[in-house]
């Protein structure tokens, strides 16, 4: 699988800001709506094993900078490694996507050095048209996931959302 850009909210600022606040103002609804709201994301969370929090301590910020990091890391493996490392941070941890020092960990994760990463992150063109044109070709994308499976011989299938693993199974048939 290979990872590819997609911001729900390119607009975000660089800023880190409050999870809660963005999500009241986002969805329109109080805090304790969406402290409602998020308890069932932290079931799916537990279902699935994974750890979540979803607190007052929760930062969102923009994610062109992850965005980034992926495309630099290159390999399918790679990314993962960095993937891991930076949703650890995002739903677990409650740190902001952009957060440096999770960035440079997601690198190192990935095999880059940490000052390779650091002087990675420093130039802020460094992969950025790659970002940039990944972002272009997901324009209709409303939501992630999103999973384009491409078999040889067959048209593309496209899953949105989060869906049982029975839908993956039949889209490999």
């Amino acid at each position: 699988m290979h990872w590819k850009a997609f911001q729900l909210n390119p607009t975000a600022s660089d800023t880190p800001s409050s999870k809660i606040q963005m999500y009241m103002q986002k969805f329109g609804k109080s805090r304790a709506d969406i402290m409602q709201m998020t308890a069932g994301m932290k079931q799916t969370f537990d279902n699935a094993g994974l750890p979540y929090a979803f607190t007052d301590e929760g930062l969102v910020a923009n994610t062109m900078d992850a965005h980034r990091v992926l495309a630099w890391c290159g390999s399918p493996e790679e990314q993962d490694k960095a993937v891991e490392v930076i949703f650890h941070g995002y739903f677990s941890d409650e740190k902001a996507p952009n957060e440096r020092e999770l960035l440079v960990a997601a690198c190192v994760a990935a095999g880059k050095s940490e000052a390779d990463a650091r002087a990675f992150l420093d130039d802020k063109s460094a992969m950025r048209a790659a970002v940039e044109q990944e972002l272009h070709e997901a324009q209709g994308v409303r939501g992630v996931p999103y999973f384009i499976i491409r078999q040889p011989g067959k048209d593309a299938i496209q899953i949105s959302g989060a869906q049982p693993p029975e839908v993956f199974e039949r889209a490999f048939r």
